[in-house]
């Protein structure tokens, strides 16, 4: 991503809000990288530029050599939202991405026990709860093997401790593949956890004020929080996000 530049229609002198950029962003082959910033900021913004749902006003986006100008082809997409489909059972959810028939049973088994629904395959999404629809929206998105992963706030409406588990479980997904991810989140914590590296945004609009590379091996358990690298790696990105909260 190359100085990507979003701004929208508003009332006002200028006729425009500014909401995003320039933004640089480079997401290595198989890295996880998350971004954290000020509600408003432009964070879901930027994701889905990445993934080509909206085209930046200004710059560009470049996927495997090549000018973004439409939906990112291997690249899969998780909200905050549940987006399951209703009508279809948790297998249906999670077969419906696969494009290759004989290799649907097989893959849709792997990916359902690893997320720990395997025994209710067969139940509708209402008869979940939202952390079980989450898993299930997150292996769906994982089925047709996307070379990038996008997540919009993937946790922000589950209880910390189904959050807690839901962080060690993509964790562990993402160690069995590592595909490229990029995490959007207002949650410190997750973001380090979770990410090889950290971005900070600034409050509107968005732009990208600091990096921070986290080093803690893996794979990475709870008892990771606790540790003195990774409390003081809070502190610092903490005190970013309180000073743009003023602003």
């Amino acid at each position: 991503m190359n100085s990507a530049t979003r701004r929208f229609p508003a009332p006002g002198p200028n006729g425009e809000l500014h909401a995003l950029g320039p933004i640089d962003l480079d997401l290595e082959d198989g890295q996880f990288v998350a971004i954290i910033g000020p509600s408003g900021c432009g964070k879901s913004t930027l994701l889905r530029i990445a993934a080509g749902l909206e085209q930046p006003d200004e710059g560009w986006v470049l996927s495997a050599g090549k000018t973004v100008k439409g939906p990112v082809p291997k690249c899969g997409m998780v909200f905050q939202q549940f987006t399951l489909f209703p009508w279809l059972t948790v297998r249906g959810n999670v077969e419906f991405g696969i494009a290759n028939q004989r290799n649907r049973v097989a893959v849709t088994k792997r990916l359902l026990e690893a997320v720990g629904l395997a025994d209710f395959a067969n139940h509708f999404p209402a008869h979940l709860s939202g952390g079980m629809q989450q898993r299930a929206a997150l292996a769906r998105a994982l089925a047709p093997e996307p070379l990038v992963l996008l997540l919009d706030e993937p946790f922000g409406a589950l209880d910390q401790q189904t959050r807690g588990l839901m962080q060690e479980n993509l964790e562990t997904l993402w160690r069995a593949k590592q595909r490229s991810i990029l995490l959007v989140t207002h949650d410190v914590d997750e973001a380090l956890f979770l990410a090889d590296r950290v971005l900070v945004m600034s409050s509107r609009p968005g732009q990208i004020l600091r990096s921070f590379d986290v080093s803690a091996a893996r794979p990475r358990d709870h008892s990771l929080r606790t540790s003195a690298n990774h409390i003081a790696l809070k502190a610092a990105v903490s005190e970013i996000l309180r000073d743009q909260a003023r602003n």
